[in-house]
């Protein structure tokens, strides 16, 4: 069970940038890694062997948005207490997103999932993590003392 310092949205933040950088490192589909994955997006993103504004296009750009959102998020709940319900909501967006993926390899037919890795998992602790962070309040500082 987390103590009450490790609840606190700034502690979850830093366990949700470790573990999205850990996955990065990690098998995540496939035979790629979690940066062949993110190389895979951005490339999409850039109009790379798809055609833009296609379904696919949307889709897989839409995975290399939500991994630069992930670190303004990051720098935003460090940083800032601005905005929190616009960054929440953003932060839910990446993450269902990013849970769409296994959503989407479970309801193949045959099902895909052992195709998904452990770094994908990584990854989708680390948005999970950073909606919690996001969602969550600071501990009044007036009453330690």
């Amino acid at each position: 069970m987390l103590d009450a310092d490790m609840k606190t949205p700034r502690n979850l933040g830093s366990v949700a940038i470790v573990l999205f950088v850990i996955s990065h490192f990690l098998p995540a589909y496939a035979e790629g890694s979690g940066f062949a994955c993110f190389r895979y997006c951005w490339n999409t993103l850039w109009g790379h062997d798809t055609d833009v504004l296609s379904g696919g296009w949307f889709y897989y750009s839409g995975f290399a948005i939500a991994n630069l959102l992930f670190m303004g998020l990051v720098v935003a709940l460090l940083v800032t207490k601005k905005r929190r319900r616009l960054r929440s909501v953003v932060a839910v967006v990446c993450f269902v997103h990013v849970l769409s993926w296994l959503v989407m390899h479970i309801l193949q037919q045959p099902p895909q999932i052992a195709e998904i890795k452990i770094g994908y998992y990584f990854w989708l602790i680390a948005y999970g993590l950073l909606v919690a962070a996001h969602l969550g309040k600071e501990p009044d500082k007036s009453l330690e003392s």
